[in-house]
């Protein structure tokens, strides 16, 4: 009878220590999966004496994030300013939400209806900057005018750019695949490192379409018969400054930053800025 016992109360042990192994196992999980999503961010010193200030920038783009940072630290009215520069980069929304809603970003890259939703440019004084034009994300075939459907992509060799904040390159084409209940895993994708790369792509045959914006420059190599729109009109992006004061000569500093980031760029989305205000007319000319 004790032998029993005892094998009952060691039974219970070992089942009690296992639950409570699961148990710490089902945490960890949980918080894995409610994890907000994450921001990447460079930093920077400056050739300024007041390290006690940093300024903080937000933008969707890595690419364009380590151009940002460069130049920013290296201009000499930001140096005035700022001891140190952060630039933070996601893809979230969430995240955007974050920087300008609760006006963590003294310059930020967002989209003006998520500007909008927040309130921040009345809440914490944001003023646009600059801007860059609506595109429209396309399906471009060689030969034949794509068809958006699963019968039509099954087996087609699909071009898309390999960086997840493009909309016409990665995110819109992946979600155009998903509603039609296709896998990304499942189809043939060949993956660009840009847009330029990705055209490349298709005109050479390693491709059968590529998903992208379409440009004028494109009617030398490809025809405008030839490409299918995927979503509606993509609104451009809206570069904002915190201007809680009338600081009008970091307001310019910003837009000559932003315009050489324009002459600079491969990216001949990035060159169609639009400066606001009158700086200096000269730097209107970017695009």
């Amino acid at each position: 009878m004790i032998d029993i016992r005892i094998s009952i109360v060691i039974c219970t042990l070992l089942v009690a220590t296992a639950m409570a192994v699961l148990g710490q196992k089902s945490v960890t999980l949980s918080k894995a999966t409610i994890e907000p999503g994450l921001s990447f961010s460079i930093h920077c010193q400056t050739q300024g004496n007041n390290q006690s200030t940093k300024l903080i920038a937000y933008i969707n783009d890595q690419q364009v994030a380590n151009k940002l940072s460069r130049l920013l630290c290296s201009n000499s009215v930001v140096a005035k300013q700022y001891g140190a520069v952060d630039v933070y980069w996601s893809t979230g929304e969430d995240q955007v939400l974050q920087f300008t809603g609760k006006g963590i970003a003294d310059l930020a890259l967002v989209k003006k209806n998520l500007m909008d939703a927040v309130k921040a440019e009345t809440t914490y004084g944001y003023e646009e900057v600059g801007s860059y034009p609506d595109y429209t994300a396309y399906l471009i075939s060689l030969r034949e005018k794509p068809v958006i459907s699963k019968e039509y992509l099954l087996g087609k060799r699909i071009g898309l750019v390999d960086y997840p904040t493009s909309r016409s390159g990665h995110i819109i084409p992946i979600r155009m695949m998903k509603s039609l209940g296709l896998s990304p895993n499942n189809l043939h994708i060949q993956f660009a490192s840009n847009h330029a790369e990705l055209r490349e792509l298709l005109t050479s045959g390693q491709v059968d379409l590529i998903s992208t914006y379409w440009q004028e420059t494109d009617q030398d190599t490809l025809f405008k018969n030839y490409i299918t729109p995927i979503d509606e009109q993509i609104k451009g992006s809206t570069w904002y400054l915190k201007m809680d004061t009338d600081n009008v000569d970091l307001y310019c500093a910003i837009q000559q930053v932003l315009a050489t980031i324009a002459k600079q760029t491969q990216s001949s989305y990035f060159k169609q800025l639009t400066l606001t205000g009158n700086c200096d007319e000269n730097l209107n000319t970017a695009n």
